[in-house]
């Protein structure tokens, strides 16, 4: 099995601007640390995460757990479209987006489409273990200061990423 993940569009879900509030890059590391985590319990499913543009700072140091790719001079969707279109076994492919385009054309050729929210409750299941347990009912201060020690910890990654890059000769 393996996801094909349209990036920018999990990004741009509420999900995203509720846990991962910063820059683009904040939210594509932090998307890419829940994916590395999920990877890390389920190592026989395979992971491509698709961006638009060109590679940044942010990816150089990436473990090889996920497959990330850029799309360069075409759209996030156009590459996942070739992606696709290149794959053997199309029925084990599950492409993540809220793009009614993509996932028309993914059922077209036998592929299976998550939307970001189905995706992100597979992955990332907040929601339904705060809502069951009710030892984890915190108090807003609480939840400010893990909102903000988390925001600390992910920008950290970034600026190491950053210093560790201005190293290279």
């Amino acid at each position: 099995m393996e996801y094909l993940i349209d990036g920018l569009n999990v990004i741009k879900s509420s999900f995203i601007k509720k846990y991962g509030k910063k820059t683009i890059e904040f939210s594509k590391e932090f998307l890419i640390d829940i994916l590395e985590k999920y990877k890390r319990k389920h190592p026989s499913i395979e992971i491509t995460v698709v961006f638009d543009g060109a590679p940044s700072s942010f990816d150089i140091y990436r473990e090889k757990r996920i497959k990330i790719v850029f799309s360069q001079d075409i759209t996030a969707d156009e590459k996942i479209r070739k992606i696709l279109e290149n794959k053997k076994n199309k029925n084990k492919i599950y492409v993540v987006s809220d793009d009614r385009e993509i996932g028309e054309f993914t059922k077209i050729l036998g592929g299976n489409i998550f939307k970001v929210k189905e995706f992100l409750d597979i992955v990332f299941p907040t929601t339904k273990k705060e809502k069951s347990d009710n030892s984890k009912n915190l108090n807003y201060k609480t939840k400010i200061e893990i909102e903000n020690e988390l925001e600390r910890h992910y920008e950290e990654k970034i600026r190491k990423n950053r210093r560790e890059i201005n190293k290279i000769p």
